[in-house]
């Protein structure tokens, strides 16, 4: 009885969230308010606006905008000079649309799915072509969005019932992200990423010579299992293809640059995450661009997308290579060099590059504070689950290979903390996604959720006192 209580006290914190991953992906599924569309299908174009509101009553909500009217394609919605809506007409409509701005073609295909909202007034005719005509009128909303009536000088002019407003919207959505912004990131990443490499010594490789399994098990873990179960979760759960895109980068990246604090917090081999840090970063330069452009090209193949998305192997490859590998050379031969001055700014720098990171990542949340508000409830819920799958992946990996267990917990953080800094730098990169919404937000969050899911576990765990025989016994010898 006692060893059972034990073990259940060690899994505990897992089965919490094994049993959130259940409910909260099971409360994924929209709901859609259907009520009342018989008076919608009443309101018919050139009806007065007085008519249609004595019909369906008064709108929630009333914006004044101009559309730009593209007859054969659809229309897109203007306000303060950005784009705040975009309309396909035909069967293009109920489409997502993924794009790529140096892809567009010049055959005749509706350009407008190539826009994304957000965009300026000019990038209209740059990108779509010509309008046939613009006017000025007012979106009356109800439910929520779901529904609009288009009045144009006191007149109904259009009807969009059943409308998607959940995570639908965000691969419409194009993140304000400015060149220098992302510059500082980059910045940011590479400074990070160098702090890492200062704790990577040789003999952390040395150490997969000595515990092979538990390195073994924890690459497989991070590299393999994570991207494969993401998959799985992602083809079970349908979300719109930036949300899947975005899942599927950040279990690409390598683990996060505070797993081996959270390791030694939660009494775990804190030697094993070095090492597993060390390899895993070196590796991620050939394995994050090989796991995304496999998984998240076979997921492109299978989702229903406007424009399938051409993942640029090379591209990715190019801006891993100069932001991590980079970085890590440099610092693991600044720490040779510089022994005893390494000694003393590691840990302050791995603070600094922490609080930087974390700061970076709210104002740029903030910059966009009008999606974030938004959607941030459903990606919540997403990301909660998805890290919860994460760390379920490297502690059950842990259990079935049956490695001691302060080796399991430091599998279970390995796997659970990611590097989504990486994945934010890459979707923001404006030759792969260019800070597209869905993605971004999974990333972005990401980088918040499992430091706070890290902490409550390695804390719990903490607080756990391990069997005596995974302590190393050490031999103390007294003079006569």
């Amino acid at each position: 009885m006692t060893s059972y209580l034990k073990t259940a006290g060690e899994k505990f914190p897992l089965f919490i969230i094994f049993l959130s991953l259940l409910w909260l992906t099971a409360s994924m599924s929209p709901a859609f308010a259907g009520k009342n569309q018989d008076k919608f299908s009443s309101i018919k174009p050139g009806m007065t606006a007085h008519e249609a509101e004595n019909i369906l009553g008064t709108a929630e909500k009333v914006r004044i905008v101009e559309r730009f009217l593209f007859d054969e394609w659809g229309r897109v919605i203007v306000k303060n000079g950005k784009i705040v809506d975009i309309r396909l007409s035909g069967k293009e409509e109920s489409l997502s649309p993924l794009w790529r701005r140096w892809e567009i073609s010049e055959n005749n295909e509706n350009k407008l799915r190539y826009l994304r909202i957000g965009f300026q007034e000019s990038e209209i005719t740059a990108i779509a072509g010509d309008y046939d005509r613009k006017s000025i009128g007012e979106d009356w909303m109800y439910g929520n969005g779901r529904n609009i009536i288009e009045i144009t000088e006191h007149q109904v002019e259009t009807v969009y019932t059943q409308r998607e407003t959940g995570l639908q919207r965000l691969d419409w959505v194009k993140l304000n992200f400015s060149k220098t912004s992302l510059l500082i990131m980059n910045i940011t990443l590479a400074f990070i990423m160098f702090g890492v490499a200062l704790e990577i010594k040789l003999d952390n490789f040395r150490q997969v010579l000595k515990e092979p399994k538990s390195i073994i098990l924890g690459i497989f873990s991070q590299f393999m299992a994570l991207p494969a179960l993401t998959f799985v979760l992602v083809y079970f759960l349908q979300p719109t293809p930036s949300v899947a895109l975005g899942m599927i980068l950040v279990a690409s990246c390598p683990g996060g640059n505070i797993s081996n604090f959270m390791s030694s917090l939660a009494k775990g081999n804190t030697a094993l995450s070095i090492s597993l840090t060390a390899f895993a970063t070196l590796s991620a330069v050939f394995m994050t661009p090989v796991n995304f452009a496999f998984w998240g090209g076979l997921y492109s193949e299978t989702a229903s997308m406007v424009i399938p998305i051409r993942i640029d192997f090379m591209e990715i490859l190019r801006t891993v290579l100069l932001l991590l590998g980079i970085p890590v050379v440099a610092g693991i031969w600044f720490s040779g060099k510089f022994p005893r001055v390494t000694e003393k700014i590691t840990q302050p720098l791995k603070k600094l590059s922490m609080l930087i990171f974390i700061v970076f990542v709210v104002l740029a949340l903030l910059g966009n504070f009008e999606f974030f508000k938004s959607y941030i409830h459903l990606i919540i819920f997403i990301v909660l689950g998805h890290n919860a799958l994460a760390l379920l992946t490297g502690f059950s990996i842990g259990t079935l290979g049956r490695v001691p267990r302060k080796d399991r917990r430091s599998l279970t953080i390995e796997t659970g903390i990611q590097n989504s800094g990486l994945g934010l730098v890459l979707i923001f990169n404006p030759r792969l996604f260019d800070g597209l919404g869905g993605m971004a937000f999974i990333a972005a969050w990401w980088g918040i959720w499992h430091i706070i899911s890290g902490l409550i576990m390695a804390y719990f765990w903490s607080k756990r006192t391990l069997p005596s025989e995974e302590y190393e016994v050490m031999e103390v010898t007294t003079k006569e």
